[in-house]
């Protein structure tokens, strides 16, 4: 059991070297720390098993290992966020300008593009539960994220009606599927089919100026897997704006 856990904080370590030189540094200085331990705990692990007062020795390096682990993880996840070594990817993912006025451009014909309610500003954060006091931090480790935070800001357009408006997000993930707790769906205004997402929330519209709208989600077992997410937001069943995050 304690080689098994051992080999899989090695492995999992190992996944986060290749983004940079920097990180690899830091995660070859992690590891290095890490394997010293492990020999501790190889050792403890046969002489417990002719001495039991080496029990509890061996518990105390055990629990010293996780929390030099968890530690190492922190630091590696805080390297990613703060010099945002994902900006590159990510902005690759965001719809810009030109292919956005693509889309509106193909709709036409078929719904009143002059009154559509128009997006911008918009940003993801990944967020994980803060390890002392409450609330959230950003983090860029699929293991760590606790929830999608999703904000953008709507744009006022005299030519629509106020009231409230339907806002729905879809997080698609690195398989390619809608993210969701089950299989709701709404029908989109240009090509009428039906749209499975994530999540919706109606918002008063009073065309009166900029409104800023934020969207969370999160996921009970907290089971995101790395890779690519895309995220879209919907405003009365028309694609408003696109984006992207990378999780390593």
């Amino acid at each position: 059991k304690v080689q098994a856990e051992l080999e899989l904080t090695s492995a999992d370590l190992e996944k986060y070297k290749g983004v940079s030189d920097s990180l690899d540094n830091v995660v070859s200085e992690q590891q290095k720390e890490l394997q010293e331990l492990e020999q501790k705990i190889k050792n403890l692990k046969v002489a417990a098993k002719k001495d039991a007062s080496k029990k509890k020795e061996l518990e105390d390096a055990l629990a010293e290992y996780k929390q030099k682990y968890d530690a190492a993880l922190e630091k590696i996840d805080q390297l990613i966020t703060e010099n945002n070594m994902l900006k590159n990817q990510n902005a690759e993912l965001t719809t810009n300008v030109q292919s956005l006025t693509e889309d509106k451009t193909n709709l036409q014909q078929k719904v009143n593009t002059a009154a559509l309610i128009k997006t911008e500003y918009l940003k993801i954060k990944t967020l994980k539960k803060k390890t002392l006091g409450d609330g959230f931090a950003e983090t860029s480790l699929a293991k760590k994220v606790d929830k999608f935070n999703i904000c953008f800001t709507l744009l006022d357009n005299k030519l629509a009606s106020s009231g409230d408006k339907a806002v729905h997000v879809r997080i698609i993930g690195p398989d390619k599927k809608v993210i969701s707790q089950g299989s709701a769906t709404f029908k989109r205004a240009d090509t009428n089919e039906d749209v499975e997402f994530t999540s919706t929330l109606f918002v008063e519209y009073k065309n009166d100026g900029k409104k800023d709208v934020c969207v969370d989600y999160s996921d009970a077992g907290g089971n995101f897997p790395s890779g690519i997410y895309t995220v879209e937001v919907y405003i009365d069943q028309v694609l408003s704006a696109r984006g992207g995050v990378v999780l390593k």
